[in-house]
C-alpha cells in the first residue's frame, strides 16, 4: 500500500509496562479492527480506545511528521543498511539483527529507525512497509530494492548494495558542499555589505552631500534613484510585494512547468550543461544498475527511477523511454530517441543488451560518470574562487565610484576654501 493511503489513528493503550499511554500512529489500514491488531502487536498491550482521524488531516499530519521527525543522513542510512545486510548474510534473523542495531553504539536516529522497523515486523508488516514511514529520508529506489529483496530472498545482497550506494551519494554531496562553502560565504558577505551600504549608509551620505552642494556622479545619482524608487514601491504596496514574493516562491517550489523550464535551461546553457549531464547520468546509471541487478524488470526499474530523479527534464524523458519499452522497443533505442542522453550511454547500453550484460555496462557507466562528476566538482571549486574574487573586486570598485568619489569631491571643495 502506498504511503498516500495510510491513515492516522489516535489511541490509548495499556502497554506491557502496565502503564496507559496516549499516542498518534500512521497505519497502512483504514478500519478499526486491523488498526487495533497492529497497535496491540506493536505495543504488546491492550488498546483501550481508538479514533480514526478524518482523511482531510492526513496531508497536514504528514507535513508535521516529516518536519518534526529526526533527520536521517545518507551516510547514516548507508551504514545502517550495510550493517543489517552483513548480519543477515552471517545468518542472523531479521528481528535479531534489528534488535542488535537498536542496542548498538550508534546515533539515536538509527536506533529509533531500528526500533520502529522491529515493531512493524512484530506487527506482521514487511521491512519495505516500515520504511515507507521514513519517506523521503529513505529514497524510493532503496525501498524498491528492499521490496525486491523480500520477494527474491536475496535481502542481504540488496541491503549491502543499497548501503554502499547511499554512502557514495553522501560522498558526492559532501564534495559539492565543500566546493560551494567558500563561494557561498563570500557572495553572502558581499551581498550583505552591499545591502547595508545601499539602504543605510547611502541615504544619509546623499543628504549630506546635497546640503553641502557637492556635485554627485551620475552613478551615485542612479543608485540613489533606484533605492528611492524601490523604497517608495515597497511602502506604497507592501501587500502586493508580499503576494508577489509568495507567488514567485510557490511557482519555484510547486509548479512542474517552472521546474521543467529551469532544468531545460540548465541543460542547454553552455556553463551548466556539462555538470547537469554528468550528475544526471551518474544518478540514472547507478540506480538502473542497482535495480536491474537486484532483479527488477527494466520497465519497473525505469518507472521507479522516473519517480526518484529530481531533474524534471530527465524525468519527462524517462517517461518517454518507459513508454517505448512497453511497446517492445530496446532501451538503447529509446535512449537515443530521447535526444538528451550522451552517445557513450547509448553505445554501452546497446553493447550490454547485445552481449546480455546490461547490468555490467550500466555499472561501468555509473563508475565513469561518478569519476567525471568528481573531477568537475574539483574543477568547479578551483574556477569559482577567482570568479568570486572578481565579484568582490567589482563590488569594491562600485563602492569607490558611488561613495568615495563624492567624498573626494567634498574634500577638494573644502581645500579650495
Amino acid at each position: 500500500m502506498s504511503a498516500a493511503r495510510r491513515r492516522y489513528f489516535g489511541y490509548r493503550v495499556f502497554d506491557a509496562g502496565a502503564t496507559v499511554r496516549w499516542g498518534l500512529a500512521s497505519l497502512p489500514v483504514h478500519d478499526a479492527v486491523s488498526a487495533r491488531l497492529l497497535l496491540e502487536r506493536r505495543s504488546g498491550g491492550t488498546v483501550l480506545s481508538l479514533y480514526l482521524l478524518p482523511f482531510c488531516l492526513v496531508p497536514v499530519l504528514d507535513f508535521f511528521r516529516r518536519l518534526l521527525s529526526a533527520r536521517l543522513a545518507a551516510d547514516e542510512l548507508g551504514h545502517f543498511f550495510h550493517s543489517l545486510g552483513v548480519m543477515l548474510r552471517a545468518g542472523v534473523a531479521m528481528d535479531k539483527a534489528l534488535l542488535e542495531l537498536d542496542q548498538a553504539d550508534s546515533p539515536r536516529r538509527l536506533r529509533v529507525l531500528a526500533r520502529h522497523l522491529l515493531a512493524n515486523l512484530k506487527a506482521g508488516q514487511t521491512l519495505s512497509d516500515g520504511l515507507r514511514q521514513f519517506e523521503p529520508a529513505v529514497p524510493v529506489t532503496v525501498r524498491a530494492l528492499v521490496g525486491i529483496g523480500e520477494q527474491s530472498g536475496c535481502m542481504d545482497k540488496v541491503l549491502i548494495d543499497a548501503g554502499d550506494h547511499l554512502k557514495r551519494i553522501h560522498a558526492i554531496s559532501q564534495d559539492i558542499r565543500k566546493a560551494m562553502i567558500y563561494p557561498a560565504f563570500v557572495l553572502v558577505a558581499v551581498m550583505g555589505a552591499a545591502l547595508f551600504w545601499v539602504y543605510y549608509v547611502l541615504p544619509d551620505l546623499s543628504l549630506m552631500f546635497m546640503q553641502m552642494g557637492v556635485a554627485l556622479p551620475a552613478t551615485t545619482l542612479w543608485v540613489m534613484g533606484a533605492v528611492r524608487a524601490a523604497g517608495q514601491l515597497l511602502a506604497a504596496t507592501p501587500a502586493a510585494a508580499l503576494v508577489g514574493l509568495i507567488a514567485v516562491l510557490w511557482l519555484a517550489v510547486r509548479s512542474e512547468a517552472v521546474k521543467y523550464a529551469l532544468f531545460w535551461l540548465a541543460y542547454h546553457l553552455p556553463a551548466s550543461r556539462t555538470i547537469v549531464r554528468a550528475s544526471s547520468m551518474a544518478f540514472i546509471t547507478e540506480y538502473l544498475a542497482l535495480l536491474y541487478g537486484a532483479g527488477v524488470n527494466l520497465v519497473e526499474a525505469v518507472r521507479v527511477l522516473e519517480g526518484s530523479i529530481g531533474n524534471r527534464l530527465f524525468r519527462r524523458k524517462l517517461g518517454e523511454v518507459r513508454a517505448g519499452l512497453l511497446r517492445g522497443s530496446r532501451l538503447s533505442t529509446e535512449l537515443e530517441r530521447a535526444k538528451v542522453f550522451p552517445r557513450l550511454v547509448i553505445r554501452l547500453t546497446a553493447i550490454g543488451e547485445t552481449a546480455g550484460d546490461l547490468e555490467g555496462q550500466l555499472r561501468v557507466l555509473a563508475d565513469e560518470y561518478r569519476r567525471r562528476q568528481r573531477i568537475m566538482i574539483e574543477s568547479l571549486a578551483e574556477v569559482l574562487k577567482p570568479v568570486v574574487i572578481a565579484i568582490a573586486g567589482g563590488f569594491f570598485i562600485f563602492i569607490v565610484v558611488v561613495f568615495m568619489l563624492p567624498i573626494y569631491s567634498l574634500i577638494s571643495q573644502t581645500a579650495n576654501l
